[in-house]
């Protein structure tokens, strides 16, 4: 493999005595590294040597729960032969370099970081293993074949190497034209089983997350927003709030309120004192129920787009069979709030918090507060859980906005309540599923998903990102409604679905009255592989056939899917489950991964009981086996609780669920037993912390149907 060909190394460079070797994701390296300490930006990836020896890792990703430090960490030790609790993991500040090539900016999301950091973080790792063995061979006279890179030693048969003389050298070597990556039949830490880099500090409570930062003199602020989506400030008095002893301001901020005090609670007993009239935005009016028959009308009146078309149509012949289903919107409700920690300084706006995005960051925080990008400088850290919620920095902004406004550090802190009453929303989807049926075989598949864009809103925060300042604000809405109509993520999951029938379609009808969305844990997945694999199962029993093997009997026998689906009804002891038991069975693919699921339930008047959940799952090379296993269980219960509990309702445009006692998670009695069988590959990692959470809806759903033989088409599923 030559670097010429792939171009993911920039190269060294001399900063401050130390090694640096940076890796341009991308492909096109557009600044400088500069100084990891200095005030600008920080290079994009790359790993630093310092002269006393030790080994820095830039994070670009962001660690959230799902194990992508340790991954990281572990792909570079590899190539640099010491175990990955010897690397210093920093988290970047924003480089264009760090840009996720899907994603064409510094983001972390679609379960893409270790699939796109693969091959980088190897060579990275490699590159400098050459250039430091290079180096002391010179140093003592001998050949580079000669000298060893062993757990942070740097060695040959004349003695050590000192790394102060190493690095110095190492400096002013050309790179090497080509490298060599480890085989994996020399894998030392690829693919076995490691202890968590952030585990003791999870667990001693040393981690830093955004509500641990501290500093001098910070005052909290806490939002007042208006309940309906869309609507506005009319009036308020504030002078209640602001006699409250800790109080120092309320500030009008983009039509909310900003209540500015020393502490959380005085803020908090503050804002409920506030008297407030607001003006109903566009969705007066509007509950989930006009919303939902909204889309029913659609998907019974309007074509749609048709996103993908297998087959001709005239090979659907025999009887027409047609269900439709729905699900609701879906909070995100990520353990860490959203919060922020915002200073101004003379040089811009200096901020401390975590979320998936960095680049939105300083895009969206230098364009509201009319500054350059290069004055925004944040300081990530660990995120309690983001789910895609954290990709958009609102929060952030509104931080930022305050504290330029109020002249003081400010830390805004987002209670339960507003984060579940103004989430950006997984959004409520309906499908129409047809198929027909020709002396007992199914001879075509049609699906018409019916559900508002995210893209629609997304998109005009990635061009204000990316588009100069000095393009019109109506600019990115304007492309943002151009875009939406064609939202990959409202069919991923039913386009190109892995099934053979003779004719197959797929369409899309954009439902343009929505709450805000956002993305949520595996996206259109989410609904999708609850409409295919439900229908998918109807089918079977429609023609008498096993739902194992009528899953079996429409895919390729050599496919991914058949291999999960066969290892995971051979775990699950498929069609023998224990007494009083039933279960229902689902394969979907997701972000690149198959996964397959068996689950077991019972049921017991209208309560449903989930008591084992059998997981096979096809995600090429386990970098770590265990955070396979860890990332599968938790999507699993993840995808558990919408299946069973989740659902936000509107009622006049506004959210009527508020904290967990009405939008309830999952508790630990009613968790399952969970197993988890990993495919063995050595073929580069796909993603693992979406996969899971799409198959288990379905899979439950199915196991109901088995148990009660009513057919559950709306979740939360709920008996009748």
């Amino acid at each position: 493999m030559t670097l010429n060909r792939r171009n993911f190394l920039k190269g060294t460079a001399i900063t401050a005595g130390a090694l640096v070797v940076g890796v341009t994701m991308t492909g096109c390296g557009r600044m400088p590294l500069p100084h990891r300490n200095a005030e600008d930006l920080q290079p994009s990836a790359y790993l630093q040597v310092t002269p006393d020896g030790r080994f820095i890792l830039q994070l670009a990703k962001v660690e959230m729960g799902q194990g992508t430090l340790t991954g990281m960490a572990t792909l570079v030790a590899e190539e640099l032969n010491m175990p990955p609790s010897m690397i210093v993991v920093e988290h970047a500040r924003y480089h264009p370099d760090f840009a996720d090539p899907e994603f064409y900016a510094m983001i972390t999301g679609g379960s893409s970081s270790l699939r796109t950091s693969f091959e980088p973080l190897r060579e990275a790792g490699a590159m400098v293993s050459a250039l430091l063995k290079q180096a002391a061979a010179q140093l003592h006279g001998i050949a580079a074949t000669e000298v060893a890179l062993i757990d942070g030693v740097l060695s040959s048969p004349k003695g050590t190497v000192p790394y102060a003389e190493a690095v110095s050298l190492a400096r002013t070597l050309p790179r090497p034209e080509s490298l060599t990556l480890r085989a994996p039949s020399e894998y030392r830490f690829i693919g076995k089983k490691m202890t968590r880099l952030d585990g003791e500090e999870k667990v001693t409570g040393a981690a830093q997350y955004g509500l641990d930062i501290q500093y001098p003199n910070t005052l909290t602020a806490v939002m007042v927003r208006c309940p309906h989506f869309g609507g506005s400030l009319e009036s308020y008095d504030a002078q209640a709030a602001l006699a409250t002893k800790g109080v120092s301001q309320v500030l009008e901020i983009d039509g909310a309120l900003a209540v500015v005090a020393k502490g959380y609670w005085a803020a908090r007993q503050a804002a409920n004192k506030i008297k407030v009239t607001w003006k109903a935005g566009p969705l007066e009016g509007v509950d989930s129920a006009a919303l939902r028959a909204e889309r029913h009308r659609l998907a019974d009146s309007e074509p749609g787009k048709n996103v993908e078309e297998r087959g001709s149509a005239e090979l659907a012949r025999g009887e027409r069979f047609e269900q439709r289903y729905d699900v609701p919107l879906l909070a995100h409700a990520t353990m860490e709030p959203p919060n922020a920690l915002a200073v101004r300084t003379e040089r811009g706006m200096e901020i401390w918090s975590g979320c998936q995005s960095q680049q939105f960051v300083q895009g969206m925080v230098a364009d509201a507060l009319g500054i350059s990008e290069d004055q925004v400088i944040l300081h990530n850290q660990l995120l309690g859980g983001g789910f895609g919620r954290k990709i958009v920095p609102d929060y952030i902004v509104e931080a930022a906005k305050i504290a330029q406004r109020s002249g003081a550090p400010i830390r805004l802190v987002w209670s339960r309540e507003d984060d579940i009453r103004h989430d950006l929303y997984r959004p409520c989807a309906t499908a129409l599923m047809t198929a027909t049926i020709d002396n007992g075989k199914v001879t075509s598949l049609q699906s018409k998903a019916v559900a508002p864009s995210i893209f629609g809103q997304f998109i005009p925060l990635m061009t204000q990102s990316f588009m100069p300042r000095w393009v019109p604000d109506a600019t990115h809405s304007t492309i943002g409604g151009l875009a939406a109509p064609s939202d990959p993520s409202a069919t991923e999951g039913l386009a190109k679905q892995p099934y053979q029938f003779d004719y197959q379609r797929a369409d899309y009808v954009m439902q343009k009255r929505t709450a805000p969305l956002g993305y949520w844990r595996s996206v259109g997945h989410s609904q999708n592989a609850f409409f295919m694999e439900s229908f998918i199962d109807e089918l079977a029993h429609k023609v008498k056939k096993n739902p194992l093997d009528f899953r079996l009997g429409q895919l390729d026998e050599d496919s991914r899917y058949a291999k999960v689906l066969k290892l995971v009804a051979d775990k699950a002891d498929w069609g023998n489950p224990p007494a009083g038991q039933y279960q229902g069975i689902a394969v979907h693919e997701s972000f690149r991964t198959v996964v397959a699921q068996v689950v077991n339930v019972s049921v017991e008047g209208k309560t449903i009981r989930v008591h084992k959940v059998v997981c096979a799952v096809d995600c090429g090379l386990a970098v770590n086996p265990d955070m396979v296993v860890a990332q599968m269980e938790g999507g699993i219960v993840f995808g558990l609780t919408a299946a069973l509990k989740g659902e936000i309702t509107l009622k006049d445009g506004a959210v009527e669920q508020s904290n967990f006692h009405d939008y309830q998670m999952l508790r630990l009695p009613e968790s399952p037993d969970i197993e988890v069988y990993v495919l063995p590959a050595q073929d580069r990692p796909s993603g693992v912390g979406e996969p899971a959470v799409p198959p288990v809806a379905p899979a439950l759903a199915n196991a109901v149907f088995a148990a009660t033989g009513q057919r559950l088409r709306e979740l939360p599923l709920r008996l009748v």
